[in-house]
C-alpha cells in the first residue's frame, strides 16, 4: 500500500504573504493599502480594521504591508513610508504599555538612515520622559537612556512642539500597526486608545489598529463608562470591517483542502478493489460529511479542528472510516457535550432496534439532542442519522438496516476505537487484517493461517472482522478464499446456544464475495469449484448451499441450484464412509439429505446408526438443542417431532425403552457429559417434564 502522507500539526499562524491567501482576500488588502498610501495629510489619522477572533485580521494586516511595500518600491527613498509594527499583548501585565510603546517607537525610527527621523526617535525619549511620572533611570529606553539626565526639563508643551514640527517637516509617513488590541485587559485596552488619541496624537503618523470591536466597546464602557461605541468613533476615523469569508470558502478551502490529500489517498487506496456500486455509496459518504459546514465559522475554527484530527487520525487510519472519523472529531472539537454522550450510550447507539424499547429510546436521543444549540440542531440531528441509521427508526419512519461495512463508527465492534483509538485487547487490527488477507492467493497459507487462528481460539474474532473487510480483498483471490472456507468450515467452533451462528458469519462473507461477480456463471462455478474440492467439511456446505438462494435472491439461477444441489452427493460419501455419523451437527444435514430427495437414502442411514446402542446415543445427542430465555437462562430441549421427521415412522416406542436401559446401564458412566444430558432430556421429554419445542 502505498504510504499515505503524514498529518502535520497546523500551527494557529496567519498567512505573511498573498500568494498564501485561499480566501480570495487579497483584493480587500490592496485596497487597504491604497487608502493607507492616498492619506496625504500631514494630520495623525487612526484607522481600524475590525473583525471578530479568528476571521484573520494578523494575516489581512500582513498581505497590507506586503501590498504597501510593493507599491512604494518606486517611490523616492525620501518618501518611502516607515512602517512600524507594535503587538501590546507581548507587553501585557507590565504595568508599562505607554513606555514601551513609545521605547519601542523610538528604538524602529533609531535605526534610519535619515539624520532627520534619527533625531525624531532621540527626542520621542525626552517626550515619554516628560509625559509618564514615574522613575526612569531604572528602565531601559532605547540607544538615547544614557543621556536622559542631561536632558534639559522642559515642559510638556514644548517637548510635544518641537517633536511635532520635527515630524511635520519630514517627508516620510509613519504606519503604526498595533494588532490584538482586543486581548488585552480592560484597563490596557483603555490606555492604547489613551494613548493614541492624546499621548501619540501626532503630525504625519498613520495608525492602523486591528481588534474585535464588540470586545473592545465592552472593555470601554466597563473601564469608563458612558457609550464605548461613541468614544471608539471619536478615535478611529476610517474604519474598515473585514469582509464575511463565505462558508464554503472556509471549509472547501481550508478545511478539506487539507484534509483531502490525507484523506482522498487513503479513501481510494481503500475502495481500489470495491464494485463500481459500493463506490458510489462510499462517495456519497464523503459528500455527506459536508454537514460540519455549520462549525466552521472561522478561519480560527478550521485550524483548531485541524490540530485535533491530526494529532488522532494517523493513529486508526487503518482502522476507521475516515468520513465517520472527520464527524465524530467536529463533535470532540465544537460539541464535547454531545460527544461525551454518544461516548458513554455505546448501545443506544449501535444496538440492533428493539420496537418494546424504542420509545425510551427516542427520549435518550431526544436529550442528548438538547445538548446541541437550538439553531443548529436540525442539522446535527440530520449528520447523527448518517453516522448511526438506527437513529433513522428512532426519529422517523426510516426501516433500520445495520451498516457495518467499511469500519463504520456504527458497528458495535469497532465503535470504541473512535474514542479511545486503541484497538481493543483480543481484536484485530485492520493490518492484521490485510495480512492475513494477502495470503488468499495462496488457498494452503491462508489455510494453514486461519487454522493456527483456530488453534489459538481467534477464528471467531477473525471471521467477524473479515465479515467488514471483504472490501479489501481482490476479485482473483474470491474464489480461493470460498474454496478454503468451505472446506475448514465444519473445524471452528460451533457455539452451543446458537448452533449456526459460524455459519451464518461464513454464509455472510460468501454473499458479499460473490456479489462483486457480476454474471450467474461466475458465481455458479466458484461455488461448484468449492463444493468439488472440500473435503474436510459438509455441514458448512450443506448450510451455504441451502440457505444462500434465500439469503440473497438470484446469486445463481434455479437450474444451477439444482446443479449444486446434486453435488451434494457428498452426503452419500460421508455417510458410506461413516463419517457422517460423527458429526457434530447431524440433525439439519439428514433435513436436507431428505428434502434434495434422498429419502429413502435417509431412511436407511439412520436404521443403520441406531442398530447400536452407540448409534443412538450419537444419533439422539444430535438434536439436542440448548435454548436460552429472555432472562439468559438456558435449558436443554429435545423436538421428538424433529426426530420422527427425520426417519418417517421412528418408532420412538422402540428406542424409548432402549435409552432408559442405557440410562440405567453400568456403561452410562462412561459417556460424555453432553451424551448424558440428551439421554435424560429425551426422557423428561417423553415423561411431560419438558415441553417440545
Amino acid at each position: 500500500m502505498k504510504k499515505i502522507p503524514e498529518l502535520m500539526f497546523q500551527p494557529d499562524q496567519p498567512i505573511t504573504k498573498c500568494c498564501e491567501d485561499k480566501l480570495e482576500r487579497k483584493s480587500f488588502a490592496e485596497s487597504l493599502a491604497n487608502a493607507i498610501l492616498s492619506y496625504k495629510s500631514k494630520e495623525c489619522i487612526v484607522i481600524g480594521l475590525f473583525g471578530s477572533w479568528g476571521t484573520g485580521k494578523t494575516s489581512l494586516i500582513n498581505m497590507c504591508l506586503e501590498c504597501i511595500n510593493k507599491t512604494v518600491n518606486s517611490y523616492p527613498e525620501n518618501e518611502k513610508p516607515i512602517i512600524i509594527e507594535f503587538n501590546p499583548w507581548n507587553y501585557s501585565g507590565q504595568q508599562q504599555l505607554i513606555l514601551q510603546f513609545f521605547n519601542h517607537l523610538s528604538l524602529s525610527l533609531s535605526k534610519h538612515q535619515s539624520k532627520e527621523i534619527k533625531e525624531i526617535g532621540k527626542k520621542i525619549i525626552s517626550y515619554v520622559k516628560a509625559i509618564l511620572p514615574i522613575e526612569m533611570s531604572s528602565i531601559k529606553l532605547g540607544p538615547f537612556s544614557l543621556k536622559l539626565k542631561k536632558l534639559k526639563q522642559e515642559s510638556l508643551e514644548d517637548q510635544k512642539d518641537y517633536l511635532c514640527q520635527l515630524l511635520k517637516n519630514q517627508s516620510h509617513k509613519i504606519i503604526v500597526v498595533i494588532d490584538d488590541i482586543d486581548r488585552l485587559n480592560n484597563y490596557e485596552i483603555r490606555q492604547i486608545f489613551q494613548l493614541i488619541k492624546v499621548l501619540g496624537n501626532l503630525p504625519n503618523i498613520i495608525y492602523l489598529v486591528a481588534f474585535d470591536k464588540d470586545i473592545v466597546i465592552k472593555a470601554l464602557e466597563k473601564e469608563q463608562g458612558g457609550s464605548g461605541l461613541e468614544y471608539l468613533e471619536k478615535i478611529v476615523q476610517v474604519p474598515f470591517e473585514i469582509p464575511p469569508v463565505p462558508k464554503e470558502k472556509i471549509y472547501d478551502e481550508l478545511l478539506f483542502s487539507q484534509l483531502d490529500e490525507s484523506i482522498n489517498e487513503l479513501i481510494n487506496e481503500l475502495i481500489k478493489n470495491i464494485p463500481k456500486e459500493e463506490k458510489k455509496v462510499i462517495y456519497y459518504q464523503h459528500n455527506i460529511s459536508n454537514g460540519i459546514k455549520v462549525f466552521f465559522n472561522t478561519i480560527r475554527d478550521v485550524t483548531r479542528y485541524l490540530n485535533i484530527f491530526r494529532s488522532k487520525f494517523p493513529m486508526v487510519k487503518e482502522e476507521v472510516n475516515p468520513i465517520d472519523f472527520i464527524a465524530i472529531t467536529s463533535f470532540q472539537v465544537f460539541l464535547p457535550k454531545l460527544y461525551y454522550a454518544i461516548r458513554n450510550n455505546k448501545d443506544l447507539f449501535t444496538e440492533e432496534i428493539r420496537q418494546e424499547r424504542i420509545e425510551q429510546e427516542r427520549k435518550q436521543c431526544n436529550e442528548i439532542l438538547n445538548l446541541v444549540p437550538e439553531n443548529i440542531r436540525e442539522n446535527i440531528k440530520e449528520l447523527l442519522t448518517y453516522l448511526f441509521p438506527k437513529l433513522g427508526s428512532i426519529w422517523g419512519n426510516k426501516k433500520y438496516r445495520s451498516d457495518r461495512q467499511w469500519s463504520r463508527i456504527c458497528n458495535p465492534n469497532l465503535f470504541d476505537i473512535y474514542f479511545r483509538l486503541v484497538i481493543p485487547e483480543g481484536e484485530f487490527s485492520q493490518k492484521e487484517i490485510k495480512a492475513i488477507l494477502s495470503l488468499g492467493n495462496d488457498p494452503d497459507s491462508f489455510t494453514e493461517e486461519l487454522l493456527k487462528l483456530n488453534r489459538d481460539g481467534k477464528i471467531i474474532k477473525f471471521l467477524k472482522k473479515l465479515k467488514n473487510s471483504t472490501h479489501y480483498i481482490p476479485e482473483k483471490n474470491i474464489e480461493p478464499i470460498i474454496s478454503v472456507l468451505m472446506d475448514i468450515g465444519d473445524l471452528f467452533p460451533f457455539p452451543e446456544h446458537d448452533t449456526f451462528e459460524t455459519l451464518g458469519i461464513i454464509l455472510e462473507i460468501c454473499r458479499q464475495l460473490t456479489q462483486r461477480l457480476d454474471s450467474h456463471d461466475k458465481r455458479f462455478k466458484v461455488f461448484k469449484n468449492a463444493i468439488e474440492k472440500a473435503t474436510r467439511s459438509l455441514v458448512t456446505i450443506v448450510y451455504i448451499v441451502d440457505n444462500y438462494p434465500i439469503y440473497i435472491e438470484r446469486i445463481v439461477n434455479a437450474e444451477q441450484l439444482k446443479a449444486l444441489e446434486s453435488t451434494l452427493n457428498k452426503i452419500e460419501t460421508w455417510a458410506n464412509d461413516g463419517r457422517l455419523k460423527k458429526l457434530k451437527v447431524l440433525a439439519p444435514i439428514l433435513s436436507r439429505w431428505r428434502k434434495w430427495g434422498g429419502g429413502d437414502k435417509v431412511n436407511r442411514f439412520v436404521e443403520d446408526m441406531i442398530e447400536s446402542d452407540e448409534g443412538l446415543i450419537d444419533f439422539i445427542t444430535a438434536f439436542l438443542i440448548k435454548s436460552t430465555t429472555t432472562e439468559d437462562v438456558f435449558h436443554w430441549e429435545i423436538n421428538i417431532k424433529s426426530i420422527e421427521s427425520i426417519k418417517k415412522y421412528i418408532e420412538i416406542e422402540k428406542i424409548e425403552p432402549r435409552i432408559r436401559r442405557i440410562i440405567n446401564s453400568e456403561g452410562y458412566t462412561n459417556l460424555n457429559e453432553k451424551q448424558k444430558i440428551a439421554l435424560r432430556t429425551f426422557i423428561d421429554t417423553i415423561d411431560g417434564k419438558n415441553n417440545e419445542w
